[in-house]
């Protein structure tokens, strides 16, 4: 068979993941293969993707940027990534709550500072 693989085989026809925290702004981290089961590393139980994620998550990558680099939809990747959360394959990172995030007010007022610079 020749052509692209349609997204739902890839995620072998899921299209939710079991955790709601798993957001597109999410930061992954792929763990060390030493305590990964041989198996899994050798491909047995994981798909190309799955193997591409591990490769590319060795620096802090968001799914977003996950699935730009692997030229997939936002959501296959979400699917593919709680799939390897569940095998303990990646750390991830939920993203920052609100009360942790800078006030947009403050944000206006350094970009207003910034421009009386020039």
């Amino acid at each position: 068979m020749s052509g692209p693989v349609r997204p739902y085989v890839i995620t072998g026809g899921r299209s939710r993941t079991n955790r709601p925290a798993l957001a597109i702004e999410s930061l992954v981290h792929a763990l060390p293969a030493a305590g990964l089961d041989p198996d899994l590393l050798a491909g047995d139980r994981l798909n190309r993707e799955h193997q591409r994620i591990l490769t590319l998550c060795h620096d802090l990558l968001s799914v977003a940027e996950i699935a730009a680099h692997l030229r997939l939809p936002v959501s296959v990747v979400r699917v593919l990534v709680d799939d390897l959360w569940d095998l303990g394959a990646v750390r991830v990172r939920p993203p920052a709550q609100q009360a942790d995030r800078l006030p947009t007010t403050l944000l206006e007022e350094v970009l207003v500072g910034l421009r009386q610079l020039r």
